[in-house]
């Protein structure tokens, strides 16, 4: 037998070498590089629809698990929600929190774990998989919600539902089981916190945005929109700091009212015409008129206080202020959005309200006045065509102790 010569071996190295190297490419290849041209294709398959460019992070190079997520859930249409965390993490006690992060922890279905245990490494083709099929799953029914407490208040946000760019803007009520609806409250217990009533008049306006009035006055931790207006006068009474800025009740219209003390009252309209001459209602030094009313004492209210029909049965953005009989609790229902809210009906924010964990609760002015601010930032989305807060003659402050409205 003839002995290989030098030449042989290593022309048999080299051909062992480039072997290896083709295996070593071709294992390369078989775990790709993920970019987000290759992911989105995947994600609105699942959805089944495409959507806008506007609404995703422009995002260059190889995707992370993090990244990919990030892009599933503003395709969902929880950019907003993402945008919120952003807005916390401005402040010193949570400047440690990332928003994928925390939405991954908390959302409901639970992301896989293979995804959720590891965000930060890059993606591959089996965790393309898993996050499509958590996404048909969340086609299905998809919730999250958080909580975070400073200075005697808590603000809540909670989120439902899959967003649809091409959907109507107020959802459909015959087929929308799991459409996007967001809702941000604030909670606080009127013994430790004081609320007053504030008017734009006070920063030198007829009206002006939510966000303005609350940032004029000093020691403000937050805000919420207040009752109905016409041009920039209150309809039905209204009363701050004992004064009466509006003295006429109007008819059949329910109300709410409370003082420094902590006591609260809400004010059936069916039950009281008028409380010029009740000196029950003399104590209550803020009060505010606008109805319907929703739940009292844990009982669905069916009484449409003579509202009109579009404004009950029609779907639209909503402010509210209920209690769970301990504390009071500030609410806003985004609406008129197909990716973010679509709002609620009267009828569905009754349901919403009890969700929420209140026993009585009042409607008031919704639409584009709606609006919530805390802790130096808007936690609601405007729904105007402009997408600006829309101005308002007043609305109620939530205070840090020894601060008040300035006078």
């Amino acid at each position: 037998m003839k002995r290989p010569t030098t030449a042989g071996k290593t022309k048999a190295c080299a051909i062992i070498l480039l072997l290896i190297l083709g295996i070593l490419f071709a294992s390369a290849g078989s775990s790709f590089a993920v970019t987000k041209d290759e992911l989105m294709p995947h994600i609105f398959k699942s959805l089944g629809h495409k959507v806008p460019e506007k609404y995703l992070t422009d995002t260059d190079g190889e995707m992370t698990c993090r990244s990919a997520l990030r892009l599933t859930l503003e395709s969902m249409g929880w950019g907003f929600v993402i945008t919120a965390y952003d807005q916390i993490a401005i402040l010193p006690e949570w400047s440690h929190l990332d928003p994928v992060t925390e939405i991954a922890k908390k959302i409901s279905p639970p992301l896989p774990p293979s995804i959720l245990n590891d965000l930060d490494r890059f993606l591959n083709e089996e965790d393309i998989k898993a996050l499509t099929g958590w996404l048909e799953l969340c086609k299905k029914k998809v919730s999250w919600k958080d909580s975070f407490s400073s200075e005697g208040t808590t603000l809540t946000m909670f989120k439902h539902g899959i967003g649809d760019p091409s959907g109507p803007a107020n959802g459909n009520l015959e087929t929308g089981a799991n459409e996007p609806l967001f809702a941000a409250m604030i909670t606080v217990d009127m013994n430790a916190v004081k609320c007053q009533i504030a008017t734009a008049v006070m920063v030198g306006a007829n009206k002006a945005p939510l966000a303005t009035i609350a940032v004029e006055n000093y020691g403000v931790i937050g805000g919420i929109n207040g009752g109905y207006f016409a041009g920039a006068k209150p309809i039905g009474v209204l009363r701050r700091q004992g004064y009466t800025e509006n003295a006429k009740f109007w008819p059949q219209r329910s109300a709410f009212g409370w003082n420094d003390n902590g006591e609260t009252v809400f004010i059936d309209g069916r039950e009281t015409a008028d409380i010029s001459s009740d000196r029950r209602f003399d104590k209550y030094t803020e009060m505010l008129q606008a109805g319907p009313l929703l739940l009292k004492n844990g009982e669905y209210m069916d009484n449409t206080e003579n509202i009109k029909e579009n404004v009950l049965n029609m779907r639209h953005p909503r402010t509210i202020v209920g209690t769970d009989d301990n504390r009071i609790m500030w609410a806003v229902i985004d609406g008129r959005d197909n990716m973010h809210s679509v709002g609620a009906t009267i009828e569905e924010t009754r349901k919403i309200c009890r969700w929420l964990g209140m026993s009585t609760a009042l409607n008031l002015d919704g639409g584009g006045s709606s609006s919530l601010w805390w802790m130096g930032n808007t936690f609601t989305l405007p729904s105007n065509s402009n997408d600006a807060e829309r101005p308002i003659p007043y609305g109620v402050l939530i205070f840090r102790e020894g601060s008040g409205v300035r006078n």
